[in-house]
């Protein structure tokens, strides 16, 4: 976005000060502040509103006891982002997907909760397959529950879909295809008068 020239004030939350840390190496622009914060609990004045609201790689990371809590989770952040949106503003998000060879809440499930029944037996993957790192919890969703998730914020629009090549270890957990996928959400009606 600073690349394009677009005159703007630029505001980064993360909750990790080494991700911060990396951002603030690549972007050297007085015009972007970087604040480190939980997500659900960023510093803003109740009155801040943003033309755009951009996440990378968030929502996958909301992860609660259940399913259920996480997907819950994700639906309370994201609302909360559009409550944070001017009138006119839109949502990018940008996200982990998955298909599933058979079922889509069975491949989810077989990760989510095989990673939470690998730490609570304090058993570390990673020497198996460097990606499960010992505390690893995630709740991956489907390319059709992430557009259903943001559907009920307004009009749900595919920017990009980037297919990641798939390990043998993958077809473990029956992932058809994954990757990243990015979407913008226009908003369908004024933030504060829609009704959760």
């Amino acid at each position: 976005m600073l690349a394009t020239g677009i005159d703007a004030v630029f505001t980064g939350f993360d909750i990790s000060i080494n991700m911060l840390r990396t951002a603030k190496k690549s972007v050297n622009s007085w015009r972007v502040d970087f604040i480190a914060a939980d997500g659900f609990k960023m510093p803003l004045k109740s009155e801040a509103r943003f033309d755009l609201i951009h996440i990378d790689s968030v929502l996958h990371h909301l992860v609660g006891n259940t399913k259920a809590r996480s997907l819950l989770l994700a639906n309370l952040f994201c609302k909360q982002l559009v409550d944070q949106l001017s009138e006119n503003g839109s949502l990018v998000v940008e996200e982990v997907y998955y298909v599933s060879h058979l079922f889509p809440k069975l491949t989810s499930s077989l990760i989510f909760y095989g990673l939470k029944l690998l730490n609570l037996l304090h058993l570390d993957a990673s020497r198996i397959v460097s990606e499960l790192l010992p505390g690893l919890e995630v709740n991956f969703l489907s390319e059709k529950e992430i557009e259903k998730l943001l559907g009920s914020y307004g009009r749900v629009c595919l920017i990009k879909k980037t297919p990641w090549p798939r390990r043998n270890m993958f077809r473990f957990f029956l992932l058809k295809d994954f990757g990243h996928i990015s979407y913008i959400v226009t908003i369908a009606s004024p933030p504060r008068e829609r009704i959760m």
